[in-house]
């Protein structure tokens, strides 16, 4: 048997030892989990292992001292570990955390002042249906978004806005939630093309 089709019989047998949870959890089940597991922990390690090389190490060795201080800081985290000594670890938490927040800064344009924009459409159209689409995007933007103010005094128009807001919503968690599902019935379909093709031959 080559490399090829070594390749193959596993891949099968780990789909089956995955899909045999749907029957009950078995031994069969968590000895695939485990070693799953196993190796996307040596995965890992590998990964950081040459991070290390390429960003930390062989810079420091070409003469480049400036990466010393990445490297306390990435140190100083593993005092974590020590009861004695583990606030040490937070001036590093605190410096990381600084820099995500800078980081995300450059995510507001794109999460929220393209999405505010998206939202701002006009009710004209090329065809009735058109219209009808915007001013559905529109309406239901505005009453989403109503439902979540509390520092009004609620009234009874208000709250029929509110509840139109909270379907709104109901609409678009389940679009989202349909969305996945479809999601995962094409990894399903996936794995039965390989086994019925690239296991078996059948088709």
């Amino acid at each position: 048997m080559d490399i090829a089709r070594l390749t193959v019989w596993t891949g099968a047998l780990c789909t089956f030892a995955v899909y045999s949870y749907l029957w009950k959890e078995n031994a069969f089940f968590r000895a695939f989990q485990n070693l799953y597991v196993g190796l996307a922990a040596g995965y890992a390690l590998v990964v950081a292992s040459e991070t290390l090389k390429r960003q930390a190490f062989g810079p420091l060795a070409n003469g480049q001292i400036s990466v010393i201080i990445p490297i306390v800081l990435g140190l100083l985290l593993f005092t974590r570990l020590s009861i004695k000594y583990g606030w040490i670890a937070r001036y590093p938490m605190a410096f990381l955390m600084g820099i995500g927040s800078a980081l995300s800064m450059k995510a507001i344009e794109s999460d929220f002042v393209r999405q505010i924009q998206a939202s701002i459409i006009s009710w004209q159209g090329d065809s009735i249906g058109a219209i009808f689409n915007n001013l559905v995007l529109s309406l239901g933007t505005a009453f989403a978004l109503i439902y979540f103010f509390f520092t009004f005094k609620p009234n009874k128009a208000f709250d029929v806005v509110g509840r139109l807001g909270r379907w709104v919503l109901m609409l678009c968690f389940g679009a989202a939630f349909g969305s996945a599902v479809q999601g995962r019935l094409s990894l399903l379909i996936a794995r039965m093309q390989f086994l019925l093709i690239d296991w078996l031959g059948i088709i």
